[in-house]
Protein backbone atom coordinates (compact mmCIF):
# COMPACT_ATOMS: atom_id res chain seq x y z
CA UNK A 1 0.00 0.00 0.00
CA UNK A 2 1.40 3.36 -1.01
CA UNK A 3 2.08 6.06 1.60
CA UNK A 4 2.48 8.91 -0.89
CA UNK A 5 0.37 10.43 -3.60
CA UNK A 6 1.97 12.53 -6.33
CA UNK A 7 -0.12 15.51 -7.42
CA UNK A 8 0.67 16.99 -10.83
CA UNK A 9 -1.07 20.24 -11.87
CA UNK A 10 -1.15 20.44 -15.66
CA UNK A 11 -2.22 23.07 -18.16
CA UNK A 12 -1.56 22.36 -21.83
CA UNK A 13 1.57 20.32 -21.12
CA UNK A 14 0.61 17.14 -22.97
CA UNK A 15 4.06 16.27 -24.33
CA UNK A 16 6.02 16.57 -21.10
CA UNK A 17 3.18 15.16 -18.99
CA UNK A 18 3.09 12.10 -21.24
CA UNK A 19 6.82 11.52 -20.71
CA UNK A 20 6.46 11.91 -16.94
CA UNK A 21 3.51 9.52 -16.69
CA UNK A 22 5.31 6.88 -18.74
CA UNK A 23 8.06 6.85 -16.13
CA UNK A 24 6.11 7.08 -12.88
CA UNK A 25 2.49 5.99 -13.28
CA UNK A 26 3.33 2.31 -12.76
CA UNK A 27 5.52 2.99 -9.72
CA UNK A 28 3.56 5.61 -7.77
CA UNK A 29 0.01 6.69 -7.11
CA UNK A 30 -0.54 9.76 -9.28
CA UNK A 31 -3.38 12.27 -9.45
CA UNK A 32 -3.34 14.92 -12.18
CA UNK A 33 -5.16 18.22 -11.83
CA UNK A 34 -6.11 19.03 -15.42
CA UNK A 35 -6.51 22.79 -15.32
CA UNK A 36 -8.91 23.07 -18.28
CA UNK A 37 -6.25 22.10 -20.81
CA UNK A 38 -7.18 22.54 -24.47
CA UNK A 39 -4.53 20.18 -25.85
CA UNK A 40 -4.58 16.35 -25.70
CA UNK A 41 -4.16 16.15 -21.92
CA UNK A 42 -7.69 14.89 -21.35
CA UNK A 43 -7.32 12.09 -23.90
CA UNK A 44 -3.95 11.13 -22.44
CA UNK A 45 -5.32 10.79 -18.92
CA UNK A 46 -8.26 8.73 -20.11
CA UNK A 47 -6.06 6.45 -22.21
CA UNK A 48 -3.66 5.81 -19.35
CA UNK A 49 -6.52 5.61 -16.84
CA UNK A 50 -4.85 8.19 -14.58
CA UNK A 51 -6.99 9.47 -11.75
CA UNK A 52 -7.59 13.15 -12.36
CA UNK A 53 -9.59 16.20 -11.48
CA UNK A 54 -10.66 18.28 -14.47
CA UNK A 55 -11.27 21.96 -13.88
CA UNK A 56 -14.12 23.32 -15.98
CA UNK A 57 -12.21 26.56 -16.39
CA UNK A 58 -8.59 27.50 -15.89
CA UNK A 59 -8.05 28.11 -12.17
CA UNK A 60 -4.28 28.55 -12.09
CA UNK A 61 -1.41 26.77 -10.39
CA UNK A 62 -2.25 27.55 -6.76
CA UNK A 63 -5.96 26.80 -6.89
CA UNK A 64 -5.30 23.55 -8.74
CA UNK A 65 -2.82 22.34 -6.13
CA UNK A 66 -5.05 23.33 -3.23
CA UNK A 67 -7.92 21.50 -4.91
CA UNK A 68 -5.66 18.47 -5.16
CA UNK A 69 -4.68 18.73 -1.48
CA UNK A 70 -8.30 18.83 -0.39
CA UNK A 71 -9.21 15.95 -2.68
CA UNK A 72 -6.51 13.70 -1.24
CA UNK A 73 -7.34 14.65 2.35
CA UNK A 74 -11.01 13.84 1.75
CA UNK A 75 -10.79 10.68 -0.33
CA UNK A 76 -7.49 9.18 0.85
CA UNK A 77 -7.58 9.52 4.65
CA UNK A 78 -4.76 7.00 5.14
CA UNK A 79 -2.26 8.76 2.90
CA UNK A 80 0.69 10.08 4.90
CA UNK A 81 2.44 12.34 2.39
CA UNK A 82 1.68 14.40 -0.71
CA UNK A 83 4.35 15.06 -3.32
CA UNK A 84 3.85 17.96 -5.73
CA UNK A 85 5.49 17.55 -9.13
CA UNK A 86 5.32 20.00 -12.04
CA UNK A 87 4.18 18.86 -15.50
CA UNK A 88 6.52 21.05 -17.52
CA UNK A 89 9.51 18.69 -17.51
CA UNK A 90 11.66 20.74 -15.13
CA UNK A 91 11.90 17.96 -12.54
CA UNK A 92 13.64 14.64 -13.07
CA UNK A 93 11.50 11.61 -12.30
CA UNK A 94 14.55 9.57 -11.26
CA UNK A 95 14.94 11.88 -8.24
CA UNK A 96 11.71 10.62 -6.69
CA UNK A 97 13.10 7.43 -5.16
CA UNK A 98 15.95 9.34 -3.49
CA UNK A 99 13.62 12.09 -2.30
CA UNK A 100 11.15 9.67 -0.72
CA UNK A 101 13.96 7.75 0.95
CA UNK A 102 15.41 10.99 2.34
CA UNK A 103 11.99 12.16 3.55
CA UNK A 104 11.31 8.89 5.37
CA UNK A 105 14.72 9.05 7.02
CA UNK A 106 14.57 12.69 8.18
CA UNK A 107 10.78 12.79 8.80
CA UNK A 108 10.19 16.51 8.25
CA UNK A 109 6.80 18.19 8.10
CA UNK A 110 7.76 19.69 4.75
CA UNK A 111 10.59 18.89 2.36
CA UNK A 112 11.53 21.51 -0.23
CA UNK A 113 13.55 20.13 -3.12
CA UNK A 114 15.70 23.15 -3.86
CA UNK A 115 16.92 23.58 -7.41
CA UNK A 116 20.66 24.14 -7.65
CA UNK A 117 20.59 25.64 -11.14
CA UNK A 118 17.88 28.31 -11.15
CA UNK A 119 18.22 30.67 -14.11
CA UNK A 120 15.37 33.18 -13.76
CA UNK A 121 16.60 36.32 -12.00
CA UNK A 122 13.28 37.03 -10.27
CA UNK A 123 13.29 33.53 -8.74
CA UNK A 124 16.86 33.98 -7.54
CA UNK A 125 15.82 37.10 -5.62
CA UNK A 126 13.09 35.18 -3.81
CA UNK A 127 15.53 32.32 -3.22
CA UNK A 128 18.09 34.55 -1.47
CA UNK A 129 15.57 36.59 0.50
CA UNK A 130 13.84 33.49 1.86
CA UNK A 131 17.16 31.87 2.68
CA UNK A 132 18.24 34.95 4.62
CA UNK A 133 15.05 35.09 6.68
CA UNK A 134 14.23 31.41 7.19
CA UNK A 135 17.52 29.61 6.39
CA UNK A 136 15.67 27.65 3.71
CA UNK A 137 16.24 27.56 -0.02
CA UNK A 138 13.91 27.80 -3.00
CA UNK A 139 10.33 28.17 -1.67
CA UNK A 140 9.20 28.45 -5.30
CA UNK A 141 10.23 24.90 -6.14
CA UNK A 142 7.32 22.88 -7.48
CA UNK A 143 8.78 19.66 -6.11
CA UNK A 144 7.92 19.36 -2.45
CA UNK A 145 6.80 16.66 -0.02
CA UNK A 146 4.12 17.53 2.56
CA UNK A 147 3.21 15.50 5.63
CA UNK A 148 -0.56 15.39 5.34
CA UNK A 149 -1.27 15.47 9.09
CA UNK A 150 0.43 18.88 9.24
CA UNK A 151 -0.87 20.18 5.91
CA UNK A 152 -4.44 19.80 7.18
CA UNK A 153 -3.79 22.57 9.72
CA UNK A 154 -3.03 25.15 7.02
CA UNK A 155 -5.23 24.20 4.11
CA UNK A 156 -7.93 26.83 4.77
CA UNK A 157 -5.44 29.66 5.27
CA UNK A 158 -3.93 29.65 1.80
CA UNK A 159 -4.05 32.39 -0.81
CA UNK A 160 -4.20 31.96 -4.56
CA UNK A 161 -1.47 34.28 -5.83
CA UNK A 162 1.87 33.42 -4.27
CA UNK A 163 2.81 30.04 -5.83
CA UNK A 164 2.16 28.62 -2.32
CA UNK A 165 5.15 30.46 -0.84
CA UNK A 166 2.64 31.61 1.78
CA UNK A 167 2.18 27.96 2.73
CA UNK A 168 5.94 27.49 3.23
CA UNK A 169 5.94 30.64 5.37
CA UNK A 170 3.10 29.24 7.51
CA UNK A 171 5.12 26.10 8.13
CA UNK A 172 8.16 28.15 9.13
CA UNK A 173 6.27 30.50 11.43
CA UNK A 174 4.56 27.56 13.12
CA UNK A 175 7.89 25.98 14.08
CA UNK A 176 7.32 23.02 11.82
CA UNK A 177 10.27 20.96 10.69
CA UNK A 178 11.10 22.19 7.19
CA UNK A 179 14.24 21.03 5.40
CA UNK A 180 15.82 21.11 1.95
CA UNK A 181 16.95 18.44 -0.47
CA UNK A 182 19.07 19.66 -3.42
CA UNK A 183 18.08 18.68 -6.95
CA UNK A 184 19.30 19.59 -10.40
CA UNK A 185 16.45 20.67 -12.63
CA UNK A 186 16.15 20.65 -16.40
CA UNK A 187 16.47 24.09 -17.95
CA UNK A 188 13.46 24.70 -20.18
CA UNK A 189 14.23 26.92 -23.15
CA UNK A 190 11.62 29.36 -24.43
CA UNK A 191 9.32 28.44 -21.56
CA UNK A 192 5.79 29.79 -21.92
CA UNK A 193 4.65 31.39 -18.68
CA UNK A 194 1.60 29.75 -17.10
CA UNK A 195 0.07 33.03 -16.00
CA UNK A 196 0.43 35.12 -19.15
CA UNK A 197 3.54 36.65 -20.66
CA UNK A 198 7.00 36.50 -19.13
CA UNK A 199 6.80 40.05 -17.78
CA UNK A 200 3.57 39.23 -15.93
CA UNK A 201 5.07 36.03 -14.53
CA UNK A 202 8.20 37.81 -13.33
CA UNK A 203 6.12 40.56 -11.77
CA UNK A 204 4.06 38.00 -9.87
CA UNK A 205 7.19 36.31 -8.58
CA UNK A 206 8.70 39.62 -7.48
CA UNK A 207 5.47 40.54 -5.65
CA UNK A 208 6.02 37.48 -3.45
CA UNK A 209 8.78 39.44 -1.76
CA UNK A 210 6.04 41.48 -0.06
CA UNK A 211 4.87 38.50 2.00
CA UNK A 212 8.27 37.18 3.00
Amino acid sequence: MFKEIIIIPAYNEYKTLNKILKKISNKYKVIVINDASTDRTDALLNAKKIENIKNKKNKGYEKSLILGFKYVIKYYPNIENIITFDADGEHNTFDLTKIIRFFNKKKPDLLICNRINIKRLSEKKIYHKFKKKFQLKDPLSGLKVYKVSVLKNFIEKLKFKYFLVDLVKLYCNSNCKVINYPIKCNIIRNRKARIGNIAKANNKILNIQKII
